[in-house]
């Protein structure tokens, strides 16, 4: 029996046919942009390094497939209900959910690892750190001390991931020209979004079948990620005795407990990027909220299973990210990132509209739709997260603007789940459509986030031009 309000098309087949026709599309338009990832696009001097790099992209990304979190969260509502007490479940749910962002929590702790040391190395023992939980995460039983474990686990995955992104901006920095690393970076997420997208459909689909593919499926994508290790390992850092210098001589090597008082330093220190960084809060804040909860919706309002659930949370999402890319790379590449911000923010807010609407009418249609629309948000907002810093740190302090960075997210990522489930079950308990209030609070808080950047953007405008008409009194 279908819940009530749900429209009778997303079928399993029919979801089947739906993710089809999306393949096709962006399908038809990869031949064309397939030269753009050639090696010889690049100038002569970063041409091997973005081999190498493009190689464990690929890779290393069907790793990050496995541990993804809305296929996780997706994973966990799906298995352990029955087993655990729902509001637990729920809770467990939201904390892989939102595990990417709650992971970078960590990131000081390889900051101070990777800080005045060369960076492939620490990069490599990331990677293997991911590979190893991903061996753990395939043993996992299915009872409440596997549910903690799969949380545990995740987390330690999600941290070494962490560590990698917040690493990688001094490698890119040194690597590739400003005036077209945004393109060369979205180019590696463009391929990892592909293998994350199709990757988790087929994990879906195969999990439809028998949910006891998972343990096999994840030990597959760690065994085949050791290649991204291997071929991490011989990049070589340009310019990388110089940097290190920079970095021994800069501000102290950090320890993971000085996270926090670093963190505040760079805030204090830059008005600008700590305005920035309040406004990313926001924003950020009400993204995490979206995920948990499209998770336990799909399942408790409208009764769906692996494949459409995974397509919702993440193929979808992935998916679109794909087309979405090159257009938000260009537009970074010709400008600030608090400029992009201002208009990039509010495609976060119209896809958390259209989740409100699907949730209000009880109709699934709309979470299809919405999951596209977030996609086109998240596609400009991976850029911009790898990116976005260098518009405000020094050469030398790149992994501490990025460090402080991820680490708020990590805050917001701690803390947006809790809120996220807590709010659902009290509506719920109320008797209330929980889903759509949740939602709803979601919405107003990324309206505000979209605000602030508009402020932000405003300001340093103002800020430019007072700037300018001074320097030139000063000249006359």
């Amino acid at each position: 029996m279908r819940p009530p309000g749900d429209v009778p098309f997303p079928t399993l087949d029919t979801d089947i046919r739906r993710s089809a026709r999306i393949a096709g599309v962006l399908g038809a338009a990869v031949p064309g942009a397939v030269a753009d990832f050639h090696p010889a696009t690049l100038p002569r001097m970063a041409r091997r390094t973005y081999a190498l790099e493009l190689t464990s992209t690929f890779f290393f990304a069907l790793a990050l497939t496995a541990i993804d979190g809305g296929v996780l969260a997706v994973l966990a509502k799906q298995t352990y209900s029955g087993i655990v007490p729902e509001r637990v479940l729920n809770l467990c749910v939201g904390l892989l959910g939102a595990m990417d962002a709650a992971a970078n929590i960590l990131s000081f702790a390889w900051l101070s690892v990777g800080q005045g040391k060369p960076k492939i190395p620490v990069v490599n023992l990331l990677q293997v750190g991911v590979i190893a939980t991903l061996g753990g995460i395939a043993l996992l039983p299915q009872t409440p001390t596997g549910l903690v474990l799969l949380v545990l686990l995740a987390m330690i995955a999600r941290s070494c991931w962490s560590g990698i992104l917040t690493i990688r901006p001094t490698v890119w920095r040194t690597t590739y020209p400003a005036s077209m690393r945004a393109r060369v970076v979205g180019r590696f997420s463009t391929i990892q979004l592909i293998v994350v997208s199709i990757g988790g459909a087929l994990l879906g689909r195969l999990l439809d079948v028998d949910r006891g593919w998972y343990g096999p499926a994840v030990g597959a994508a760690g065994f085949v990620a050791l290649f991204a290790v291997v071929a991490t390992s011989r990049i070589r850092v340009r310019r990388e005795a110089r940097q290190l210098r920079l970095e021994r001589h800069g501000e102290p090597i950090m320890k993971p407990w000085h996270g926090p008082a670093a963190v505040w330093r760079v805030l204090r220190r830059d008005r600008r990027y700590a305005q920035f960084q309040g406004c990313m809060t926001v924003l950020g804040f009400a993204n995490i909220m979206v995920n948990p909860i499209l998770a336990i919706t799909l399942k408790e309002q409208f009764g769906k299973d692996f494949f459409a659930s995974i397509l919702i949370t993440s193929t979808l999402q992935q998916g679109m990210q794909i087309v979405a890319i090159p257009m938000w790379a260009k537009m970074l590449d010709r400008s600030h990132v608090v400029q992009f911000r201002a208009i990039h923010s509010w495609v976060f807010a119209l896809s958390g509209l259209l989740l409100v609407a699907g949730a209000v009418l009880h109709q699934v249609a709309w979470f299809y739709v919405a999951a596209m629309v977030m996609g086109l948000a998240y596609g400009g907002g991976s850029i911009a997260w790898h990116l976005g810093h260098v518009d405000f740190a020094p050469p030398s302090e790149t992994s501490q603007y990025m460090a402080a960075h991820v680490t708020l997210n990590g805050v917001r990522g701690l803390i947006a789940p809790f809120v996220s489930v807590t709010l659902y079950e009290v509506f719920k308990a109320a008797g209330w459509n929980a889903s759509a209030l949740v939602l709803g609070v979601s919405l107003g808080v990324s309206v505000a986030g979209a605000v602030g950047f508009s402020w932000l953007n405003a300001s340093m405008k103002r800020e430019m031009i007072g700037f300018s008409r001074a320097k030139k009194a000063a000249a006359s």
